[in-house]
């Protein structure tokens, strides 16, 4: 039997009702996800140099401000480069104050020879084109060949119609929650994930 799908939407709402029916909040939901994110890629990459988590400001932003606490705590080399401050107010904000790892300006990330760079910039929900320096960090990447792990979808890729908002990352792996959206099975999205991971 194929696997379900949801769409952003659809994923968005059941997030609204599992902090409504409990037991878990908004915050223990992103830190459920980014410790999810953080176990996939110490399973697949624990070897690397050193890891590059790329944050944005909303809530994929706060899962890799929840895996970049994950990795350091595990006592790797880890470095934070956010596109902007979080939200006021959001658990994104509350995930970033729990990080130890200080945040970086995006603008001055490079790619570095043997890191892994987590890409936390943009979720499923992203409905515009990546511009400025996001889109600057992910050119660079692909430019160098990173090894790419996405958090839910590789920035850039609409998940709702796997196409390319202005530009996306080429990821190696992709870890995603609950069910695959859309955007993980069209094209060119379906090539841009990677090897997709489901966790939960």
């Amino acid at each position: 039997m194929p696997d379900k799908i949801l769409t952003p939407a659809q994923m968005a709402e059941v997030d609204r009702m599992a902090i409504m029916r409990g037991p878990f909040d908004g915050l223990r939901l992103m830190e459920n996800a980014g410790r999810a994110v953080a176990g996939a890629i110490l399973e697949r990459h624990a070897g690397a140099a050193r890891f590059d988590v790329l944050c944005g400001p909303g809530n994929n932003g706060g899962d890799g401000y929840v895996v970049a606490a994950e990795l350091s705590a595990a006592g790797l080399d880890v470095a934070v480069w956010a596109s902007a401050e979080p939200r006021a107010g959001s658990d994104a904000e509350k995930a970033a104050a729990n990080c130890p790892v200080p945040a970086w300006p995006l603008a001055d990330f490079r790619p570095s020879d043997g890191a892994v760079v987590v890409d936390a910039l943009y979720g499923a929900g992203l409905s515009k084109p990546v511009e400025g320096i996001d889109a600057a960090a992910i050119d660079h990447c692909n430019a160098a060949g990173a090894i790419v792990v996405a958090v839910d979808l590789p920035s850039g890729v609409s998940g709702l119609t796997g196409k390319v908002l202005g530009t996306a990352f080429r990821a190696t792996d992709t870890v995603t929650f609950v069910r695959r959206k859309p955007g993980h099975l069209l094209y060119p999205g379906r090539e841009l994930c990677g090897e997709v991971l489901v966790a939960g």
